[in-house]
């Protein structure tokens, strides 16, 4: 399946199935939607799994797998070791010839290289690594040996230019952002283009051989927002363009040396108050500390005029409130987003970016020492390798928290105090249902884990209503715990995890099976389509029916000679046209638009009122409509494409009043 629209399991209910049993496979990351790379927790060694038995085999015995760099014209660039050669640098196609070495690094018997620090630009991994004669610094492969290489030795000679894991490396796809040290200027700002020539100090932000350690790489329209230090003005955020003029202190929020984005608790040792951002409407939002109190919510477009106290939130000074702007889910108005001062609060706030419209949205019980955890939507995409967080059914989002009553439990939420609700009281009374993990989403369903009180922590399924909240497996049958592991990596319109049915002290291997369906996108909205396959030249092409042809960039299409189109205010009546990608030529796989409007009923049970609908539009001729739950009433002659009503869920007519169905 081609494309970046989101793909979502539509799994079939109650078929779980074992595929491995006792070797404690972990799901690692996805060769493509047909095959995965699965880790053995005993040993590290390297498996693929297809989603069956039968395609659940190992592919290496003598490589230990550590860590996973990315995915790179198909096969898994990782860090892999063995006794031999130490931690180097392997890729993977998912079979036993595929997975390779792809360069001896440092060639001393037994000491890897330790490549480490990943990050992928146009087509390149970059990372950091390690010999006797350059020690660490900054190299990059095209996933062959002579294509491998050291981009520059930043500190000359055998010292190293930063720890493992320390370098932060930041993309914006057109030249790297990293920490690195020399003597001379300490650890500072370093651009890279990829060449030795083009690795350059962008700026010595803390003069001399003092350090500003820049870390928090975060990009916000043409910007890079991140966070360092100098001796003027202490820990700040800071922007670049990827210029030196244009890397600048946002605004000394805690004016003077004194450190707004960290609170040093004993000297030499300090605790980070901001942890990252979230964009909301082209702006950043992020918690500082501006010597008064670290409970508060800050936001920048990168100007000083614009960089501004939201509200203080919780009022605390030496100690760091747990604000978790970061973990903040989107609706259109406004972003939500968990609050505890650690001691005796847990809320939900919300905000709209401004100082009014940022407020307590609902109060929870800290008894159990916990804040509300949002259960993110979260859905990879192969193609791209990117993940996005859309809302369930497009417009309701799942968290986790505690009341003095029901205990710690799920709940579901639009946004409104109205439907925001506990979904089911899984441990009856003020016992503790629902776990603070990854869950699993469909089209239709959420799957989560859960203790009932009675069965152990097990695997769940909801479609955000009691009755449709329901154990799915009694994996350790009785009351013994599985711990399901779940996660949103998918294979063969499977869903992948891990967990235990009590037979050995090393986990198993589970699919959720079924068929894959597309996340469509909604009439009116904006749709990225990627091509599957890269090259040096792209042009892409629809068919409305009368065979292929070129696009061009006008009002609807954008990007059309670059590797994803975007078309933008998507009609309806564009059901059904394909795309494809001319890469050098090559064409990609072709992508089918479709639209589909999930019934949601949140306003009440009329066809017409848009409220309704996941789309916030009515389905018209052209859009697939899916009745998953609740009851839809036409009051108005109606239309649409194709009509699904699940089972318990209900579509009737008022009298006088019909729906065309065109298939």
């Amino acid at each position: 399946m081609a494309g970046i629209f989101i793909v979502t399991m539509n799994v079939a209910e109650a078929q779980v199935t074992q595929i491995n049993s006792n070797k404690d496979l972990q799901v690692t990351f996805p060769l493509s939607s047909q095959k995965t790379i699965v880790v053995s927790g005993i040993d590290s060694t390297i498996w693929v799994t297809d989603g069956t038995l039968a395609g659940t085999v190992q592919i290496s015995t003598s490589i230990k797998f550590e860590e996973a760099a990315g995915l790179f014209s198909g096969k898994l660039i990782f860090r892999g070791s063995t006794a031999a050669l130490g931690a180097e640098l392997y890729s993977t196609d998912g079979t036993t010839v595929g997975t390779v070495l792809i360069k001896d690094i440092n060639s001393t018997p037994g000491i890897g290289s330790d490549p480490a620090d990943f990050a992928l630009m146009n087509g390149t991994v970059y990372f950091s690594a390690a010999t006797l004669t350059q020690g660490r610094e900054l190299w990059r492969t095209d996933g062959t040996g002579a294509g491998t290489t050291i981009v520059k030795d930043i500190a000359a000679g055998v010292e190293s230019s930063n720890q493992a894991d320390n370098y932060n490396i930041f993309s914006n796809g057109t030249y790297l952002l990293f920490a690195a040290n020399t003597a001379a200027e300490g650890l500072e700002l370093w651009k890279s283009d990829g060449t030795a020539a083009g690795t350059v100090l962008l700026k010595n932000i803390n003069t001399g051989a003092d350090s500003s350690s820049p870390k928090t790489f975060f990009g916000l329209n043409n910007i890079v927002l991140f966070i360092a230090s100098d001796a003027t003005h202490g820990e700040e955020i800071w922007k670049t363009d990827g210029t030196a003029a244009g890397t600048v202190l946002v605004k000394d929020i805690n004016a003077g040396p004194a450190s707004a984005t960290s609170i040093e608790i004993v000297p030499g040792f300090s605790f980070p108050v901001t942890n990252g951002f979230h964009t909301f409407n082209n702006k950043a939002y992020f918690i500082a500390n501006d010597g008064t109190s670290a409970g508060e919510l800050w936001t920048t477009d990168g100007s000083l005029a614009n960089t501004t106290l939201v509200k203080n939130i919780v009022q605390t000074g030496f100690s760091p409130a747990l604000i978790l702007i970061t973990n903040a889910v989107d609706l259109p108005t406004k972003f939500m987003f968990a609050v505890s001062d650690g001691a005796t609060s847990s809320s939900l706030w919300q905000s709209d970016g401004t100082p009014g419209g940022t407020t307590l949205f609902k109060s929870f019980s800290f008894a159990n020492n916990d804040f509300p955890a949002i259960m993110y939507n979260y859905q990879y995409d192969v193609n791209t390798g990117t993940i996005s967080t859309p809302l369930f059914q497009g417009n309701k989002f799942f968290f986790v928290a505690s009341t003095d009553a029901e205990g710690r439990e799920l709940w579901i939420s639009d946004g409104t105090l109205a439907n925001t609700k506990i979904v089911k009281d899984i441990n009856p009374g003020a016992g503790n249902g629902a776990l603070f993990t990854l869950g699993a989403f469909t089209a239709t369903n959420l799957y989560f884990v859960a203790n009932d009180g009675i069965k152990g922590n097990e695997l769940w399924k909801t479609d955000g209503t009691t009755v449709g909240t329901t154990l799915e497996a009694d994996i350790n049958t009785g009351a013994g715990d599985s711990d399901p592991e779940l996660t949103f990596f998918g294979v063969n319109s499977k869903i992948l995890f891990s967990a235990n049915n009590g037979d050995n002290p090393a986990g198993d291997l589970y699919v959720l099976g079924g068929t894959a369906a597309v996340t469509d996108p909604c009439p009116g909205g904006t749709i990225h389509i990627t091509s599957s396959i890269t090259g040096a030249a792209y042009q892409w092409q629809v068919n409305t029916g009368g065979g292929f042809s070129n696009i061009t960039n006008n009002s609807t299409y954008a990007n059309a000679t670059t590797a994803t189109l975007q078309i933008s205010n998507a009609a309806s009546s564009m059901y059904g046209y394909q795309y494809r990608c001319n890469v050098s030529g090559n064409f990609s796989t072709v992508t089918t638009l479709k639209f589909v409007n999930y019934w949601t009923g949140t306003a009440n049970t009329l066809w017409n009122n848009a409220a309704n609908w996941s789309c916030n539009v009515v389905p018209d001729a052209n859009t697939d409509v899916v009745i998953n739950t609740g009851t839809a009433v036409l009051n108005v002659n109606g239309s649409c494409r194709s009509l699904s009503v699940s089972t318990g869920a209900h579509f009737t007519a008022n009298t006088g009043f019909t729906l065309q169905v065109a298939h």
